[in-house]
C-alpha cells in the first residue's frame, strides 16, 4: 500500500505540476499585450519582477521617452504606466503593487478586466488583480483612504494578478496621502512629469530592431524588455522545471511499480503452501490468480486512494508557496482536469498493484503442488 501511495502521489502532483506550468505559460502569451516595454536603464530586473511576480517596485524615468515615439514608423499604439506600492500596516489593505494607467490609450489592462462593477474607472475608483482582496464593504485601503473597486481582472499567471489599477488622478490622490504619512516616492507635484515604462506594439511585419534604434536615438538612459525574448527565456527554465519533473515522476513510478513486484513476490512466496492446500481442495490455478488479482486491486486502490488524498493536501493548502518558489508562470488547472489527473493516477497504481500481483502468483501456478507441500521437510 505504501508503494501504491507513492506512486499514486508522484503521478497527481507531476500531473497538476505539468499542466499548471502549461497553463500559466499559455495564458502569460495570450495576454502579455505589448511588444516591447521601455523601462530605465538599471530597473529591467525590477521590471521583470513586477511582470512576472508581481513583488513591488517603483521606479521612473522622464516622460519625454513616451513623447519620442510619436512618428516613429511601426509603432501600432503605445500607452505608458506609473509604479508605486502600499504598504503592509494600518494605513494600507496590503503591500501591492499599484499602477497607474491611461484609459484613453491603454491595450493591456482593459481587455481583461473580467468582472466589471461600473463602467468606467473613475478618478477615486480602482481595478484589482485576481489575487487582490477587497475589504468586506468592496474597497481596499491605501495610506489612510478607501478606494471602491471598480472591476477585476482575470486569472493572467502575471504580477497582474497581484497588483491594483488606476487613473493619474487616483494615483495623484494616494501619493499625496503617502506624502503626508511619512512616504515619498516623488514629489505629488511633479508626477505628471514621471513614467515607469511604456508598453509598446508594433506593427506586424515592423523591424523591432530598428525601432529600438530609432528611440535609443531619440532618448537616453532607457532600457528595452522585447516580450518574445521574455517569454523564450521563460519557455527555457519552464523546460528545465519540465525535464525535473519527468525525470521525477519516472523514478518513482518506476520504484512504485518494481517494489510491488518485490513485496507480491515474497508474500505470496510464503504463502505458497496455502495454494497448495487450496489446488488440493480443488481450486483451479485461474480461480487461485483471480483471487490474488483481486486482494492486488483491493491493496492499489487503497492505496492510490491515500496518495491522492496526500496529494490534494499538498496540491492545495500549498499552492502559492509552489507558485513562488517555481519562479515562472503558475495558473493551476481547472477543478475538472485536477479530477481527472487524481482519478489517473489511482487508476494506473491500480494497474500496477494487478499487474505485480498477477506475475507474483502466476510464478507460483506452474509449481507442483505436492512438492510445494513437502518443502522444507
Amino acid at each position: 500500500m505504501l508503494a501504491a501511495l507513492i506512486g499514486s502521489y508522484a503521478l497527481f502532483v507531476g500531473s497538476v505540476l505539468k499542466g499548471s506550468l502549461n497553463n500559466g505559460m499559455t495564458r502569460m502569451q495570450e495576454r502579455m499585450g505589448a511588444d516591447l516595454m521601455i523601462v530605465p536603464e538599471s530597473s529591467e530586473v525590477k521590471a521583470r519582477n513586477i511582470l512576472l511576480t508581481g513583488e513591488p517596485e517603483f521606479f521612473y524615468m522622464d516622460i519625454s521617452v513616451a513623447q519620442a515615439l510619436l512618428d516613429i514608423e511601426g509603432v501600432e499604439c503605445a500607452t505608458s504606466q506609473f509604479y508605486f506600492t502600499s504598504l503592509s500596516s494600518d494605513c494600507c489593505s496590503t503591500r501591492v503593487q499599484l499602477i497607474a494607467y491611461d484609459p484613453d490609450t491603454d491595450f493591456v489592462i482593459d481587455p481583461w478586466i473580467d468582472e466589471r462593477i461600473t463602467d468606467e474607472v473613475e478618478k477615486g475608483s480602482v481595478i484589482i488583480g485576481s489575487e487582490v482582496t477587497p475589504l468586506p464593504d468592496g474597497k481596499v485601503k491605501f495610506y489612510g483612504s478607501e478606494y471602491p473597486v471598480a472591476g477585476k481582472l482575470g486569472e493572467t499567471a502575471t504580477g497582474l494578478d497581484h497588483s491594483v489599477f488606476m487613473t493619474r488622478d487616483t494615483m495623484h490622490e494616494i501619493l499625496s496621502d503617502a506624502k503626508e504619512k511619512g512616504y515619498q516616492f516623488i514629489n505629488p507635484e511633479d508626477d505628471g512629469a514621471f513614467v515607469s515604462t511604456v508598453l509598446i506594439r508594433v506593427s506586424e511585419n515592423a523591424d523591432i530592431t530598428g525601432i529600438e534604434k530609432e528611440i535609443y536615438g531619440k532618448a537616453e538612459g532607457i532600457k528595452f524588455i522585447e516580450t518574445d525574448k521574455l517569454i523564450n527565456d521563460l519557455s527555457v527554465k519552464l523546460g528545465s522545471v519540465d525535464r525535473l519533473i519527468n525525470v521525477t515522476l519516472t523514478v518513482l513510478l518506476v520504484f512504485s511499480f518494481v517494489t510491488m513486484i518485490l513485496f507480491f513476490s515474497v508474500i505470496f512466496h510464503e504463502r505458497k503452501k496455502e495454494f497448495a492446500i487450496l489446488r488440493i481442495l480443488g481450486m483451479s490455478s485461474s480461480k487461485i490468480c483471480v483471487s490474488s488479482l483481486t486482494e492486488g486491486l483491493i491493496i492499489g486502490a487503497a492505496g492510490g486512494a491515500a496518495g491522492l488524498l496526500a496529494g490534494i493536501l499538498t496540491v492545495f493548502p500549498f499552492n502559492r508557496l509552489i507558485e513562488n518558489s517555481l519562479d515562472v508562470p503558475y495558473l493551476m488547472s481547472p477543478l475538472p482536469v485536477v479530477i481527472l489527473y487524481g482519478l489517473l493516477g489511482v487508476a494506473v497504481t491500480v494497474l500496477f498493484s494487478s499487474m505485480a500481483s498477477f506475475l507474483s502468483t502466476l510464478s507460483l501456478s506452474h509449481a507442483e503442488t505436492y512438492y510445494t507441500m513437502r518443502a522444507g521437510e
